[in-house]
C-alpha cells in the first residue's frame, strides 16, 4: 500500500527523542552506535544472541527477551537478515525502527528488499529511517547514529534533515560552531520521508531553525504541506537541493516551457514558502550558524570594519553581489570617526582601521560609534581567523571578537566575524565566540551571502496566496491534445482579462481586406497557426491599406488573422507551464530574443493574489528599468488571470503570452498560445 501523497506521517517522535532503545547486532567490533546511544542516560538494550555482553551492558538473545519494550530498536544487521529482524521487531511490539543497512554492499539484492520493507512497515503502521542511512543523532540526548557523535556535537536549537549519510555526517563533525537540537541521515526513507520528518519539526518547540540537504522529493504535495507548517510557525528553512535537473521538454512549443523547468518549480515552491535556497553546502552551514544565534537579525543595514583595504573592497564585492550593499557612512559618523582619529581621513563602509592608530584602541573605539549610531542592523569584524596563525596574531583576534560583542551590548545590532580563511579558529577563540554569541563564518562570500539571507528572512504571508473567483470560466477545447491556434488561444486569454490587440480571422484574401479596413490601418497579418510564427516568415507587419493585406493574406495562403498593430514598445513575456509535481509556474520577463538567450525571467507558483503578481514583475530583471507603471500593473493582471486558468483548466498544460508590449499606458499582448493535454 503506497503512502497517501499529501498525508505527513506521524510517528517521528521515537525515531529522533527516544526515550529508550534497542541496538539488534550489537558488537564489539562496532562500539560507536552503543557510545551514541548511551548519551543523556536512557535506558539502552542490547540484543545479540551470540553474546551475553557488549561495552559494559548486558545482551539478550532477542527484541522479546528484553525487560521492556525499547521506544526504536537500531537494527544493525545485512541486507540479508534485515527483513527477518523488521518482523522480529513487530511481534515485540516496537513501533519505530532505524535501518542503516540495505545499500550499496546489498548489490543487485538490495531494491527488491527494499520494496519488500517499504510495504511492510506501511501495511503495519511502523515509522522508520533508512534503509541505507547513518540514523539520527541527538547532541544532548540518546542518538540512534551508526557513526561517532563527537564530544564537538553540542545542542541548540536548530535541526538538520539529510538525505545523504555522508552530508549528515559532515554537520556531526563540523565542530562546535552550530548548536543542534537534532542531526537526522533519512537515506532511502522506505517508511518516513523528508515530508514527515519536516512537518515533526516544524512542531518541534525544540527546534527554531532547519536545514535541509535533499536530492529528492518524493511526495511533492506532502512535502509542501510541511514547508507550509514551517511557515505558520514562523521557523527559518535553509534548503540546498542537488541533481536539480531540467524536466520540461514537453513544453518546448511555448516560450515558457524553456524558462521553468522542474528545478525553477522547485525554487518557487521554496520562495512561495519563505524557504531560504542555497546552493552550495558551505552556504548552508553559513546560514544555519547565524540562525543558531540567540540574537536575531533585525535587518539587513550593515557595517563592516576590517584590517586590510583589500578585504574591505571584497567585503564590499561580495555584498553588492548577495544583495547586502554596504550603504556609505552617515556623514555625522564619519565625522566622528574622523574627530577621534584623525588618520580616518575619509572613513567608508567597510572601514579599513588598519595602523590609523594602537590597534587596542581604534578597532573597539570603532565598534563602539557603528554599534551606537543607530545607523546598522549588523556589525561585521572582517580578520583573518586562523588555527595557523601566530600567538600575537590569536590575541589580536581574541581581542576583536571581546570588543565587538561589548560594544553591541543593549543596541540590537547583531554582531558576527567573517574571515577569508576556511580553516577553523583556535580552539580557544572558538569557545570564546560561542560564549560571547558572536558567528564565527568562515570565507568572505560565504558569510555576506548568508547574512543577506538571513537579514531579508521574513516568515511567508499565511493563509491563501490566490484570488479567489466564483467559479471555473467555461472553456471547450474539445478533447484536443497541444497547442491551439492563435484566435482560439487568444480568445481563451481574453475572457480571463489578459489585454490582447484586437483582431479578426479571415478565411480568404478579400476577408483580410475587409478585416484590415474595419480595424484601421496599420495592421499585422499572420498565419492562422499556433507557435512562433513570426520565426518562420508568417508575420507581415506595417500592413497600411487593404489592398495590401489581402496581397499578405494571398502570400501567407489565404487563411489569415488581421490584427491591430500596436506601436513599438520594449518586449515582455508572460506564462505558465504546468510542472508534474509542482503545479503551474507562472513566469515573467523581458520577451523576444533576450529571454530565450539568458532566461531571464522570474517564476512562482500560480495561482497568485495581485500583490504576489506585483513582486513576481519587481523580481523579473531588466524590466522595471523599461517599463511604465502601468504596463507593469497590467503585467501583474495577466499573471492573476494566468493562474486563474492554470488552476480553473488542469488541461492547459501551458500558455505563452510573447510579446507583451510595454506602452506607456499600459501593456497589451500582440501573440498568445494555448497548449492543451486534452480532457482531464
Amino acid at each position: 500500500m503506497a503512502p497517501d501523497p499529501q498525508e505527513l506521517r506521524g510517528g517521528i517522535q521515537p525515531l529522533l527523542f527516544p526515550t529508550s532503545l534497542a541496538i539488534v547486532g550489537a558488537s564489539e567490533r562496532n562500539p560507536r552506535p552503543i557510545e551514541g546511544a548511551r548519551r543523556g542516560g536512557r535506558p539502552v538494550y542490547l540484543v545479540n544472541p551470540n553474546r551475553t555482553e557488549v561495552s559494559g551492558l548486558p545482551c539478550h538473545p532477542t527484541l522479546a527477551d528484553l525487560p521492556a519494550t525499547p521506544d526504536v530498536a537500531l537494527l544493525l544487521v545485512g541486507h540479508t537478515r534485515v527483513e527477518q529482524a523488521v518482523e522480529e521487531a513487530l511481534a515485540a511490539g516496537v513501533r519505530a525502527l532505524v535501518i542503516p543497512g540495505v545499500g550499496a554492499e546489498a548489490g543487485a539484492e538490495g531494491p527488491p528488499v527494499i520494496r519488500r520493507l517499504a510495504a511492510r512497515l506501511e501495511a503495519a503502521g511502523v515509522a522508520a529511517i533508512g534503509a541505507n542511512c547513518m540514523g539520527a543523532a541527538s547532541a544532548d540526548g540518546p542518538s540512534t547514529w551508526i557513526g561517532t557523535v563527537p564530544e564537538t556535537f553540542r545542542p541548540g536549537h536548530v535541526s538538520v534533515l539529510a538525505q545523504s549519510g555522508s552530508i549528515a555526517e559532515a554537520f556531526i563533525a563540523c565542530g562546535p560552531r552550530v548548536g543542534f537540537r537534532t542531526v537526522v541521515s533519512s537515506g532511502g526513507e522506505v517508511s518516513r520521508d523528508a515530508a514527515d520528518l519536516l512537518g515533526f519539526l516544524a512542531d518541534d518547540q525544540g527546534t527554531r531553525a532547519i536545514g535541509l540537504f535533499l536530492e529528492a522529493v518524493r511526495r511533492p504535495e506532502a512535502f509542501a504541506a510541511a514547508l507550509a507548517r514551517c511557515a505558520e510557525a514562523e521557523k527559518p528553512v535553509v534548503c540546498l537541493k542537488v541533481g536539480r535537473s531540467e524536466a520540461a521538454a514537453r513544453a518546448t512549443l511555448a516560450h515558457t516551457g524553456a524558462l521553468v523547468g522542474s528545478a525553477r518549480a522547485f525554487s518557487a515552491l521554496l520562495r512561495r514558502h519563505g524557504v531560504i535556497e542555497v546552493d552550495d553546502f558551505h552556504d548552508l552551514l553559513e546560514t544555519l550558524e547565524l540562525l543558531g544565534s540567540k540574537r536575531p537579525v533585525r535587518g539587513a543595514r550593515v557595517a563592516a570594519v576590517s584590517e586590510s583595504g583589500g578585504e574591505c573592497a571584497l567585503l564590499a564585492d561580495q555584498g553588492e553581489a548577495a544583495g547586502l550593499p554596504f550603504a556609505p557612512l552617515p556623514a555625522p559618523l564619519a565625522a566622528d570617526l574622523t574627530r577621534e582619529f584623525p588618520n580616518y581621513v575619509q572613513p567608508g563602509n567597510p572601514l579599513d582601521a588598519w595602523a590609523v592608530a594602537d590597534e587596542s584602541i581604534v578597532y573597539p573605539r570603532s565598534f563602539q560609534l557603528l554599534a551606537g549610531s543607530g545607523a546598522y542592523d549588523i556589525l561585521l569584524a572582517q580578520i583573518d581567523l586562523s588555527q595557523f596563525r601566530g600567538i600575537d596574531e590569536g590575541d589580536w583576534c581574541t581581542m576583536i571578537v571581546r570588543t565587538l560583542a561589548k560594544a553591541v551590548e543593549g543596541t540590537g545590532v547583531f554582531p558576527a566575524v567573517s574571515s577569508v580563511h576556511a580553516s577553523d579558529p583556535p580552539p580557544d577563540l572558538a569557545a570564546l565566540a560561542r560564549e560571547l554569541d558572536v558567528p564565527l563564518l568562515r570565507g568572505t562570500g560565504h558569510a555576506v551571502r548568508a547574512l543577506a539571507a538571513v537579514a531579508r528572512w521574513r516568515p511567508a504571508p499565511r493563509g491563501r496566496t490566490e484570488e479567489t473567483c466564483p467559479g471555473a470560466r467555461p472553456l471547450d477545447t474539445s478533447g484536443r491534445d497541444g497547442p491551439l491556434p492563435e484566435f482560439e488561444s487568444a480568445a481563451i486569454l481574453e475572457s480571463y482579462g489578459v489585454p490582447l490587440a484586437c483582431r479578426r480571422r479571415a478565411t480568404s484574401p478579400a476577408e483580410a481586406a475587409a478585416a484590415a479596413a474595419e480595424l484601421g490601418f496599420p495592421v499585422v497579418v499572420k498565419i492562422d497557426g499556433p507557435a512562433h510564427k513570426a520565426r518562420e516568415g508568417g508575420v507581415v507587419l506595417g500592413v497600411g491599406s487593404a489592398e495590401a493585406a489581402a496581397a499578405a493574406a494571398e502570400r501567407l495562403g489565404g487563411r489569415v488573422l488581421v490584427a491591430r498593430q500596436v506601436p513599438h514598445g520594449p518586449e515582455a513575456v508572460c506564462g505558465f507551464v504546468r510542472d508534474p509535481d509542482y503545479g503551474p509556474v507562472l513566469a515573467a520577463g523581458l520577451g523576444g530574443i533576450v529571454v530565450e538567450a539568458l532566461s531571464l525571467a522570474a517564476v512562482a507558483l500560480g495561482p497568485v493574489d495581485l500583490e504576489a503578481a506585483r513582486t513576481l514583475v519587481a523580481d523579473a530583471p531588466g524590466l522595471a528599468a523599461v517599463a511604465s507603471p502601468a504596463a507593469l500593473e497590467d503585467m501583474a493582471v495577466t499573471l492573476v488571470a494566468l493562474g486563474r486558468l492554470a488552476a480553473e483548466h488542469p488541461e492547459v498544460d501551458a500558455v505563452d503570452v510573447n510579446p507583451l508590449i510595454l506602452g506607456p499606458d499600459g501593456a497589451v499582448a500582440v501573440d498568445a498560445l494555448v497548449v492543451t493535454k486534452g480532457a482531464p
